[in-house]
């Protein structure tokens, strides 16, 4: 009996650490779209759709570097604005001390930011590749004091 008296408080502690793990997974992502500043960049992509995802954009950023090499591991993007829309001429690998900047993992060849993937239905993936075959578009993303960075809109030709 006394094997049973534990079981709900380890219950409650295997769930408290799954939403701790849950909130560490998702909580750069949340605190970008719910306190970040918004920045315009301009996107291009394809819909590489993926039975296993789901219905996506895979987008590119033609003002951030990418296809050459980037530092592996964190790696930063210093915002500049261009324009109507912001761009990144190179990444660096100290932390910014002013100004926007995004936050990313780089593998030595790609900079990974968080704002890689439009997820939607069919047919607005479908919609999304069909308008940035030809053209660009515009990205809407949401920045937060340290450089972690939430797609919240794209903006079609």
């Amino acid at each position: 009996m006394r094997l049973l008296s534990h079981t709900p408080t380890r219950i409650a502690v295997v769930a408290l650490a799954q939403l701790l793990l849950v909130g560490v997974a998702v909580g750069p992502r949340l605190s970008a779209w719910a306190t970040g500043e918004e920045y315009l960049l301009e996107v291009t992509g394809f819909d590489p759709h993926d039975p296993f995802r789901g219905a996506y954009a895979q987008l590119d950023y033609p003002g951030l570097p990418s296809g050459r090499r980037v530092p592996d591991g964190t790696a930063y993007l210093p915002l500049q604005r261009d324009g109507g829309v912001w761009v990144a001429p190179r990444a660096v690998t100290q932390r910014p001390d002013h100004g926007p900047y995004l936050t990313c993992e780089g593998d030595g060849w790609d900079l990974h930011c968080g704002i890689e993937s439009w997820f939607a239905h069919d047919e607005e993936a479908l919609a999304v590749e069909d308008a940035l075959r030809s053209s660009t578009g515009v990205a809407v993303i949401k920045v937060d004091s340290r450089g972690h960075a939430a797609l919240v809109d794209l903006r079609l030709p």
